[in-house]
């Protein structure tokens, strides 16, 4: 099966930090078959400093959007689900282009506890509270003339979200158990994975804090769901981050000093030295990981290629054409790490209202009702199959309850003939 992703040693640092190795270039038809992007131009429209805008039409119209409000002194909320990058895109392209002076605090709402919220926004006086021992700024005064990134900004409760609208309108703030006002005027980036409309709606977040936050300026970062042709290229930087990280570079060593040297190899191959090896995905991979769900989005992506270097480093090297070694992340780890991660949703959403879903068959004669049955459950499970985009977990969730282990419904899918790499072939033909 050809290679369809190569991800080669994303900077000089792999050949700096592990100097024992001689170089060599890449295998040129993995280069060719990952579709890498050689025109400069292109690299310019696709990639922006750390951000991968790609081409799907959904962070296209994302970015056209951010490049003027990172400019405008109006606040932005970002809406998107969780691991979308919404944080990253805070400071590398809404404060990174804003030219603001102040620095660039985060911080994240779910985290602090209600009772703790008021010193951390606003700050507190040495006894305003119970162990409160010294004066200390909140995250309002430490951003100002900067931006403050508030994540999760629906987690605040009515009382917060009241004293927050007036030092937004204020630009300024008075620490608990102090008389004096600050200057705190920060520009204001928030984020939520919830839909803050509906939560104003249902009375449960202010409306005039809404409309201070300006939804004019509301922004969805879309999921990798919606980022389908852009998830290759997405997979090639996940992979790269995680080399470039440095935290495998200890794996990297001992799997690189069990590899082929550069003078067993033949003599043509040994080229300009570009890359100590190369990380190889096959074909049938990249589809599996096409069609998955991705919940988690980038965070769970990022994860999924630490967890597969990981578990490749285990296996022996061997040559990879024109490299000195090829990493290559086999379908079957593919397929394992996938399916541990997946955890079956607390509810999967009914085809119908009576929580029923309604599938056609074809009955076919047989020479026994076990036989007919079976083809009967074959269709059945092919259907289910295509319902919820290869997902045996929510599959297993539908059909035996909440709780239920997708390996039942693996293990019967198996009985009946129906193999899962034809099955995720198909579903990925449909899905193009």
């Amino acid at each position: 099966m050809g290679i369809a992703l190569a991800i080669e040693d994303p900077t000089g640092e792999m050949l700096r930090r592990v100097p024992h190795l001689d170089a060599v270039a890449p295998p040129e038809r993995a280069h060719e078959e990952c579709g890498a992007h050689d025109g400069a131009n292109d690299e310019e429209i696709l990639q922006e400093g750390p951000v991968f805008w790609g081409r799907s039409a959904a962070m296209g119209e994302l970015r056209r959007r951010l490049a003027v409000l990172a400019r405008s002194p109006l606040p932005v909320l970002l809406e998107g689900e969780t691991g979308t990058g919404k944080s990253f895109l805070a400071e590398h392209v809404l404060h990174a282009h804003s030219g603001a002076k102040g620095p660039l605090v985060v911080t994240d709402l779910s985290t602090i506890p209600d009772s703790l919220m008021p010193a951390h926004l606003f700050g507190a006086r040495r006894g305003s509270y119970t162990g409160s021992v010294d004066d200390h700024p909140g995250v309002f005064e430490q951003a100002h003339a900067g931006t403050l990134f508030l994540d999760e900004i629906a987690n605040l409760d009515v009382d917060t979200q009241r004293r927050l609208l007036l030092v937004l309108e204020r630009g300024t703030v008075t620490r608990l158990g102090d008389s004096k006002a600050r200057p705190a005027a920060p520009r204001i980036v928030a984020a939520t994975n919830l839909d803050i409309a509906r939560l104003v709606r249902e009375g449960r977040f202010r409306h005039d804090l809404y409309a201070r936050l300006n939804p004019a300026t509301r922004v969805r970062v879309p999921s990798l769901r919606e980022r389908k042709e852009d998830l290759p290229d997405l997979i090639r930087f996940a992979f790269a981050d995680a080399l470039r990280s440095g935290t495998l570079l200890p794996l990297v060593r001992a799997w690189l000093a069990r590899s082929p040297a550069a003078d067993d190899l033949d003599p043509p191959t040994v080229a300009h030295r570009h890359g100590p090896f190369a990380v190889l995905l096959p074909e049938g991979a990249l589809q599996r990981l096409s069609i998955h769900h991705w919940p988690g989005n980038h965070r769970e992506l990022k994860l999924f290629a630490a967890n597969a270097l990981v578990f490749s480093l285990m296996q022996p090297p061997v040559r990879g054409g024109r490299a000195a070694a090829a990493l290559t992340v086999s379908e079957g780890l593919v397929d394992q790490l996938l399916d541990v991660a997946s955890v079956p949703p607390a509810s999967t959403p009914s085809a119908t209202p009576s929580g029923e879903r309604r599938i056609e068959v074809d009955l076919k004669p047989g020479r026994t009702f076990a036989e007919i049955s079976a083809d009967v459950e074959r269709q059945y499970l092919t259907a289910l199959f295509h319902a919820h985009g290869g997902d045996l977990g929510r599959m297993a969730v539908e059909l035996f309850g909440p709780g239920a282990n997708r390996r039942k419904v693996h293990l019967r899918m198996n009985q009946l003939g129906l193999r899962l790499r034809k099955l995720r072939g198909a579903l990925s033909s449909s899905a193009s």
